[in-house]
């Protein structure tokens, strides 16, 4: 399991291996590029966006990745920020997109547990950002009016969310797709995985590339998951999604078409697939319908050493 012992912040890099020849571009690259130019890659640029590049915290966990998946667990933490008195949430609407102090428990350590096995199977990290700060003193998944109330949690906040956009705008530049996955938990069905995509609104370029059945068909993200014995909602899969699980901050922010070429789904997981007991198998179905998803829609395979792809950082397993 990925533990923050075993996380340094900085690791060597492997030598870099020899250049690969060109490469005839498929009829899906060259799509995509068309989508990349027609976004203009020159406002994606991280040093050209307002929040400041991600810089690693005691309380947020921050992983570069090279192949273009992200993951992003806002809710699992434990932790106080020092001096930061906990959230009162006065004045505030409450609810799934407003005041709410309550941890998904398990889904820091799913996503660590998600990202060794995501190395495991590609040879190489996916991106990887992950709050330890306890949902009671600043919720990563809200806009910044409503995310803290102790300007001393500004940073922490930033920090997320400097990662997040400086990830997507790597992503990007290097692989021209990616899609981010935004891990969360729900206590109304332990069995089931609820799906977040603003009803297909944070998948855009999925669909437009692929097609609606990319969004809702058995060969989409939530059909690939419950081909591996994955309860999941909706279902059928081209019905709507669960009111209060429709997606957050996070997934609309960076699965923001007119802003880069990249997916985002929220998932909404019970109890049975968080738990200590389930974690590790849970990984492991979500990473095998990953690399179907990959090959499907970001031309990335197990072992792929494209010519955007360089070497990925050693790190202990």
């Amino acid at each position: 399991m990925f533990s923050l012992t075993m996380l340094p912040s900085h690791t060597p890099l492997r030598s870099p291996a020899p250049a690969s020849p060109p490469v005839a571009l498929s009829p899906l690259v060259l799509r995509t590029l068309a989508l990349v130019v027609g976004l203009g890659l020159t406002t994606l640029s991280p040093a050209q966006d307002r929040r400041p590049v991600a810089v690693e915290s005691p309380r947020v966990v921050v992983r570069t990745g090279e192949f273009p998946i992200l993951l992003s667990a806002p809710h699992g933490g434990t932790l106080p920020i020092p001096g930061v008195p906990p959230r009162r949430g006065e004045g505030m609407a409450a609810g799934p997109a407003g005041f709410f102090t309550g941890r998904d428990g398990g889904t820091e350590e799913l996503a660590y547990e998600l990202a060794t096995e995501l190395r495991r199977r590609f040879g190489k990290p996916p991106y990887l950002v992950v709050s330890r700060v306890h949902r009671r003193f600043l919720d990563p998944n809200r806009p910044p009016e409503i995310a803290y109330e102790d300007p001393d949690a500004a940073p922490t906040y930033e920090t997320y969310h400097g990662a997040m956009t400086r990830f997507c705008g790597e992503m990007t530049q290097r692989f021209r797709c990616g899609v981010v996955l935004d891990l969360h938990g729900q206590g109304s069905q332990a069995d089931t995985i609820f799906r977040g995509t603003k009803n297909g609104q944070t998948t855009r370029r999925l669909q437009d590339l692929f097609g609606v059945e990319a969004q809702t068909g058995e060969r989409s993200l939530f059909g690939l998951l419950a081909r591996e014995q994955l309860k999941v909602h909706p279902q059928p899969l081209d019905g709507r999604e669960a009111s209060g699980f429709t997606g957050g901050y996070i997934v609309r922010t960076y699965g923001d078409a007119a802003r880069w070429p990249i997916d985002a789904h929220q998932l909404e997981m019970g109890a049975d697939y968080r738990s200590e007991s389930g974690r590790r198998a849970t990984a492991r179905k979500i990473a095998a319908a990953l690399v179907t998803y990959a090959e499907l829609y970001l031309e990335h395979t197990p072992g792929d050493t494209g010519e955007h792809h360089p070497p990925a950082p050693d790190l202990p397993e």
